[in-house]
């Protein structure tokens, strides 16, 4: 089992507090152990001594908990995704290059958390992708900025190439354009094509979500506001989470 106690037994409890005790956000109680299969390393989290770890989880948008849920198997591995991450993204460092590489090894081992405690292949590949996404963005420069664009652009052009083809098959064609766009990306092509697919099978399910939750969301901020309410709190629990540290 690759998540381990701090004193090496299976971790059969991932222990969290809830702070505040209405919030979305977690404070680590008892530490644990990943032993990456992969790498053979080790990620105690906490990283250090005396580190304090909040966390909200798999920082997943409410709108798409129906396919993936910010919390189950994917907890402890989120939970380590979190401390580790966090150190790459810092703007400051004066190797950016070395930031990034660190970051994409630790989301690779994001990933291989995901699979070893048994998320299904499509859904740790997808987590893995959107802070795959989001981390080129945030740390490659000009080239990340790129990248995010293309990933969303190639999707929206598969989406397109479907929706003609109703028309005319021969529009399907433009769904390969992506795939050979793809190519000048070289190791990051595998996840470009994933973004792209994936996003425009995906696109048209989060489009009904959203249309089945919206309007339940607005009842919800019109009776918060005839009753004298917050309108503002019915869009909790999260839009955006993190990691607060503390050493």
């Amino acid at each position: 089992m690759p998540f381990l106690t701090d004193d090496e037994r299976p971790l059969d409890e991932l222990a969290l507090a809830q702070r505040p005790a209405d919030g979305y956000r977690f404070e680590l109680r008892e530490p644990f152990v990943y032993v990456d299969p992969v790498s053979r390393r080790r990620y105690p989290v906490p990283e250090h001594a005396g580190q304090r770890v909040e966390t909200d989880l798999a920082s997943v948008p409410t709108l798409v908990w129906a396919f993936i849920a910010s919390y189950g198997r994917q907890s402890a591995p989120a939970v380590m995704h979190d401390v580790y991450a966090a150190p790459a993204d810092d703007p400051t460092s004066p190797d950016r290059r070395a930031e990034l590489a660190r970051r994409r090894e630790v989301d690779r081992v994001f990933r291989t958390a995901l699979r070893e405690q048994g998320v299904p292949l499509l859904r740790s590949s997808l987590m893995w992708a959107w802070v795959s996404a989001d981390r080129e963005r945030a740390l490659a420069g000009v080239a990340g900025a790129v990248f995010f664009v293309q990933a969303i652009l190639g999707a929206i052009v598969v989406v397109a190439a479907s929706v003609l083809a109703f028309w005319n098959i021969g529009w399907l064609v433009l769904a390969v354009l992506p795939a050979i766009a793809a190519l000048p990306w070289w190791r990051l092509a595998p996840l470009m094509l994933l973004l792209n697919y994936s996003g425009a099978v995906l696109s048209p399910l989060v489009v009904l979500q959203v249309l089945a939750v919206v309007p339940f969301r607005i009842i919800e901020a019109i009776v918060e506001i005839v009753t004298g309410g917050d309108p503002r709190s019915v869009l909790r629990p999260t839009v955006r989470g993190g990691l607060r540290r503390e050493r």
